[in-house]
């Protein structure tokens, strides 16, 4: 008995005296690490910069400041902030199996940046779609009830809602957990909780298909609606190019009777009909523009929410979200390169001739006027 009771003894200290476990490996070896964390950080400064330089243009100039560019000026503050996160996640990707630092809570602060601006993006990628679709497909009154002041900045707040409750939900209902992860060395959700799997479920429903719907559905239709505007205008092109002797006569007449000036040579209806066109093509550039920032999102950030929804690619998810990274920088290029507003005046902010802002702003005139 006595020789019993010492076994039991012993066994309760080994137990009492065990070390905890350890946490579980890293699925990446720590040469790659270095590589992803090397763009993370490089994603971070191009990110912070460009989105700033956008959200600078619309402050220094009335002209950026539409219905359109409302959303516009959205994504790159979803942009901005979730590139705010990506320095933290290079900490967490070169730290050797647990958060560095003596707190957790900037890993914590990471996390909510990361997916809510992911989010954000996405939400304001699709209210640009359909805004584009409003815009181009419906009456000016119809837009107008549509897109007032108060509903605007209801769609807008939004974008950020929405993203909120599919973060922060699932974890007060024991439906996985935020912090910092072992295996992938990021501050994003705990892949090892027991309902792990769930969460990143939730995750994927809750922030791509309901977007990309509406953003497929939006240009699709939109490209519907172009397509058959513009064959419209070909076929009426045709026609008024190879009239009727009688009806040249005519409308030749009709011309020299309307001619606003001598020096134009044109009626008032061709002008109407020119401008008309002009203001076609601009929309039609700025859609396809806006479209071009949707197929870069889509190509950038759909390899992470596969690697969600796929067991078998979580080994690929740090990869996908590091892809994902260059989507908040890859935006403030397309609109310097593309967009109609934005390319004149972001090149003098960087050209710094702030003076010769189109339509500046009252707050940058009256620096400009101090400046005298």
């Amino acid at each position: 008995m006595a020789l019993m009771s010492m076994n039991n003894t012993s066994s309760i200290m080994n137990v009492t005296t065990m070390e905890p476990a350890t946490p579980s490996p890293s699925l990446y070896h720590y040469n790659a690490r270095i590589g992803l964390a090397c763009v993370w950080i490089l994603a971070a400064v191009l990110g912070l910069v460009g989105n700033s330089l956008v959200i600078w243009s619309v402050v220094l100039s009335k002209k950026l400041r539409t219905v359109t560019n409302a959303f516009v000026i959205n994504l790159s503050l979803a942009d901005f902030w979730t590139s705010l996160s990506y320095p933290w996640q290079a900490v967490a990707i070169l730290s050797h199996g647990s958060w560095p630092l003596a707190t957790e809570i900037p890993c914590y602060i990471a996390v909510v940046q990361l997916y809510t601006g992911l989010g954000a993006s996405l939400y304001s990628l699709a209210a640009i779609a359909f805004n584009r679709f409003m815009l181009v497909t419906k009456k000016p009154a119809t837009y107008s009830r549509w897109y007032s002041p108060g509903k605007v900045s209801a769609m807008i707040a939004a974008t950020w809602v929405i993203p909120s409750i599919v973060l922060f939900v699932p974890p007060f209902l024991d439906i996985g957990n935020l912090g910092y992860d072992h295996e992938s060395n990021t501050c994003t959700d705990i892949d090892d909780h027991p309902r792990g799997p769930e969460y990143n479920l939730v995750q994927c429903l809750g922030l791509f298909p309901v977007p990309m719907l509406i953003i497929i559905s939006s240009y699709t239709a939109l490209y519907i609606h172009l397509k058959r505007h513009f064959r419209k205008q070909k076929r009426r092109r045709t026609q008024h190019d190879s009239p009727a002797p009688h009806d040249k006569a005519v409308g030749m007449s009709t011309v020299s009777l309307t001619v606003s000036t001598k020096s134009s040579g044109m009626s008032t209806d061709d002008v109407a009909k020119s401008q008309r066109r002009a203001i076609s093509r601009q929309q039609l550039a700025i859609t396809k523009n806006l479209f071009m920032v949707f197929c870069v999102f889509f190509l950038l950030i759909s390899p992470y929410f596969i690697s969600l929804v796929v067991p078998s690619s979580r080994t690929f998810a740090l990869y996908g979200l590091t892809i994902t990274t260059l989507n908040s920088c890859v935006n403030p290029i397309i609109y310097t390169v593309n967009h109609v507003h934005f390319k004149g005046v972001l090149r003098k902010i960087l050209r710094c001739q702030y003076s010769q802002i189109p339509e500046p702003s009252d707050w940058l005139k009256s620096v400009l006027s101090r400046m005298k």
